[in-house]
């Protein structure tokens, strides 16, 4: 009896103690607020690494466009906009600010977990060759560095057409065979698309295989053509109908 008893006055004695500190003696808890970025994909990708822009795929665009990358905060929105650290990876790009390309804002608004960065990038001085650009989260007054994986964008794009760079690993390769410029710009003119659609999307490449094949032998056959072809010899394009293709 005498053991409960003490007990009972051990928890009240507790429990006084504890409802004396009201909630503004308990510091709360902040993380830092932290950034990271990221490149929206579609179809079944839904995260790309980076991106790669061919201006003569796109001949309605003139000299420049927009490429999007999102920042995105990790902790509470701010009531305030805030500067977006964003630093060039000099090292590993080729791109120069104010002549291949200029940040349009770098502001995360108020109240916002993310935003859309446009990355402005220019078509000339780019004939028949491209630039690299890798951005880099960079800590500032506002946010430190974010998720390891995620702090960084790479975007290339030049006026050529460029390799998609999945294409070797996926059913880009099954279905249009090994890439080079002439092969690749043929295949889109002939699709009237301006880059290839998921590639796990088997019908859509399948029925675009079908459509290639039927231009290459209309372009083959024509009078006063000759047979296409690019560095490796005559182009030619295997039948594949996207049945246990790879993704």
């Amino acid at each position: 009896m005498k053991t409960t008893v003490k007990i009972y006055l051990m928890v009240l004695s507790l429990s006084t103690i504890l409802s004396a500190c009201s909630e503004k003696d308990i510091p709360g808890y902040k993380n830092d607020p932290r950034l990271f970025f990221q490149i929206p994909g579609e179809g079944s990708v839904a995260l790309r690494d980076s991106v790669i822009y061919s201006f003569p795929a796109h001949p309605n665009v003139g000299n420049s466009d927009t490429l999007i990358f999102q920042a995105c905060i990790m902790g509470e929105p701010s009531k305030s906009d805030r500067e977006i650290g964003i630093k060039v990876n000099t090292e590993k790009s080729t791109a120069i600010e104010g002549v291949n390309f200029k940040f349009q804002s770098k502001i995360m608004p108020a109240n916002m977990f993310k935003v859309d960065i446009p990355v402005v990038i220019y078509k000339t001085g780019l004939k028949d060759k491209s630039v690299r650009l890798e951005l880099e989260v960079a800590e500032n007054d506002h946010f430190k560095k974010g998720y390891e994986r995620y702090k960084k964008v790479i975007f290339i794009w030049g006026d050529k057409f460029l390799k998609p760079d999945i294409w070797d690993s996926s059913n880009y390769r099954n279905a249009f065979g090994e890439f080079t410029e002439t092969r690749y710009a043929f295949i889109l003119n002939a699709c009237n698309i301006t880059e290839l659609p998921d590639p796990m999307n088997l019908q859509l490449l399948g029925y675009y295989n079908a459509l290639v094949r039927k231009a290459l032998l209309e372009y083959n056959t024509k009078p006063g053509n000759t047979p296409l072809t690019d560095e490796n010899g005559v182009v030619g394009f295997w039948v594949w109908t996207g049945v246990g293709g790879q993704g």
